[in-house]
This record gives structure tokens, sequence and C-alpha cells, in this order.
């Protein structure tokens, strides 16, 4: 349930830069103004802040941020900020997890284990997939992530916060196919396409790409090979999309060759006047640009689409579900932090 500040961010990225303290004598500087002066901790109390008898001191403050040492350019300020992120966190965190074991739920291995599959079977499907992705890219599973976790202190309690959560906020939470249409109805322009911009022409093409210092005989080898395709495609215009995915040297190519919608002067003068002359359908001859050799069929412009209700039920159910969840989490984690009555001792 944590977050991170921005803050702290920036400090932890400042601390990739190496710096080492002066060991020469100091040099002379001439300066207009006054030089800032360095950013220190001296602003830290002893004790930083406490909840629930728990407490954060400055030397556990100087070791979990950057080991007490401050990188080039961070200012007092940053400073500051970082520190009261991280007390307030602490305080936070702390009276969370003081809630959930008095809920009874303690963290452990096997509450790890039970919540971690807990959330794989309620999770929305997408998620459950980004993890295995994320994961995959490791060279990890599921279950190889868990066996490696479960016994980690800092897994094992947010393990439990969340098991917490889920029977206290999250398992009280439904959102109806009603509510879905509820808002469908009261926010139609949030599921309509938009139509093309007015006077904008649309088209894909096959690019046999040439560079500008391509010697004959590559520019010959290129026609030809353009040649060959618009052959193909004057005994059946079908096959566009399928050799434009395979054959055309664009980044259109990942589309279909489509490049979508564009105005007048969008394009080079060529490439522009060939969609002109077009109809909605038609193919054109080779034309030449500077890029190379190109393939064009002018396609029909997009209208203004609405999406149905039923090619979206599911997703808004979700999305909707976990804006709810999300409102009624931070509802009640302030709830329970308020009721902690933790304290910051930063100034």
């Amino acid at each position: 349930m944590k977050k991170t500040s921005l803050a702290i961010l920036t400090l932890t990225a400042a601390a990739s830069i190496s710096f080492a303290a002066e060991t020469t004598a100091p040099k002379v500087i001439k300066a207009t103004m006054p030089l800032a002066p360095k950013a220190n901790f001296n602003f830290l109390p002893e004790l930083v802040a406490e909840v629930n008898g728990k407490k954060l001191t400055k030397a556990e403050v100087l070791k979990k941020l950057l080991g007490g040492k401050i990188p080039q350019g961070v200012t007092q300020e940053m400073l500051v900020n970082a520190t009261k992120s991280m007390a307030t966190q602490f305080v936070q965190a702390s009276a969370i997890l003081d809630a959930a074991i008095k809920a009874g739920f303690k963290p452990s291995a096997e509450l790890a284990v039970k919540g971690f599959n807990d959330y794989l079977k309620t999770a929305p499907t997408f998620q459950v997939e980004q993890i295995k992705k994320g994961l995959a890219k490791q060279g990890k599973t599921l279950e190889t992530f868990i066996e490696k976790n479960k016994n980690l202190k800092a897994f094992q309690e947010q393990m439990a916060i969340n098991s917490f959560f889920s029977k206290e906020v999250i398992s009280k939470i439904k959102v109806s196919a009603k509510d879905a249409k509820a808002y469908y109805d009261a926010n139609p322009k949030a599921f309509e396409t938009p139509a093309d911009p007015k006077d904008s022409m649309r088209a894909s093409h096959i690019l046999i790409k040439l560079e500008e210092k391509s010697d004959a005989k590559t520019k010959v080898a290129a026609k030809v090979k353009a040649e060959k395709l618009l052959a193909l495609l004057e005994k059946d215009a079908s096959l566009f999309e399928e050799l434009a995915t395979k054959e055309s040297q664009c980044p259109s190519a990942k589309k279909k060759g489509s490049i979508g919608a564009f105005t007048k002067g969008r394009m080079v003068p060529e490439f522009e006047q060939a969609v002109v002359n077009l109809k909605t359908g038609e193919i054109s001859a080779i034309v030449e640009t500077k890029f190379g050799y190109h393939i064009i069929r002018r396609d029909a412009p997009k209208k203004s689409k609405k999406q149905t209700f039923a090619d979206v039920k599911d997703k808004l159910q979700v999305a909707l579900k976990q804006q709810a969840i999300e409102k009624s989490l931070m509802a009640f984690v302030k709830k329970i932090t308020d009721a902690a009555k933790g304290k910051v001792y930063i100034k």
C-alpha cells in the first residue's frame, strides 16, 4: 500500500551519481550571488515519527534514505519532502499492519501463500496475465515467485494487509451490469470513436524502400520487386493487406499498410497527388518518392462509431469496480491512520 513519493524517486535517481568528500583546500569562487547552502540532515529530530508504540528514529531514516549521504543537486527542500514522505508512510503502514494483525491477519508464510493465491483468483484476468509476463521475462513463474518470497518478512506483511483489505473492503464492493449500463448511458462520448477530420484523406501503402545514395542496380531491383507485387494485386486486389504486412518496408506494415488519415501538405507531393487521383478502394500504379517505390490504396474515410454496451460491458464493470475499490481503500486507510493518532515530528 506504500506509495513512493516523487521526492524519494528523485533522490534515488540522484544517488547513482557518485561524489566524494573534498580533501583539497577550498578554492576561491567569485560570484555575484551567494551560493546556496549544502543540503543537510540537521533538521531531523532524533525521534522522527511514532505510532502505536513503534518508533522511526533519525538513525533509521539515514540508513534507509541513501545511507545518509546527499548526492549533488539535492536541495534542502527535496530532502525535507523526502523524509516527511518516509515518516508519513511509516505511520500509515504501521497503523494498517497493526489493524490487520488485530483483525486476525498475522503475517506468516502460510498466510502469504494463501493471500497471494486468493488475489490471483479474484484479480482481473488481464492483471494476472501482466504479472505472468513480467515474471516470465525474469525467468520466473507464479509458483517460483511465491516459493521464493513466502518467507520474506516484508512480503508476509504485505499479504497480511492485502488479505485484510480484501475482507474488509474489496469483497464488499459489487458493480452490476445495471451500474455499468448507467455509466455507459451517462457518458456517451467516452465510447465513441471520432470520424476522420474534415478534408482529410485515408490511405494504405506498400513501400519498397530506397536510400538516397542507392546505386542504379539497387534501384532497378527495388522497382522490379514493386512491379511483381503490383502484378499480384492486379490479379487479386484482396491480397493488398497480406502483401503490405509481409513485404512493405514501412513501419505501417504492422498495421497492414495503413497510414491512417492525413490532411493536405502532410505527405510528400508525389504521394499526396497519387491519393487525390484515386477513388476509394482503388490501387495506384507504382509511385516513386524520395523514400522509394510505393503502391498506394485509397481507403474509405473513417466514420464516427459508437461501441455498443455489449462490446464494453465486461471491461467497464472491471474498470468501475477498480475505481470503487481505490476510493474505498483510500477512505479506509485514512480512517485507520487517523484513529492510530500517529505523529511525525519533522517541522
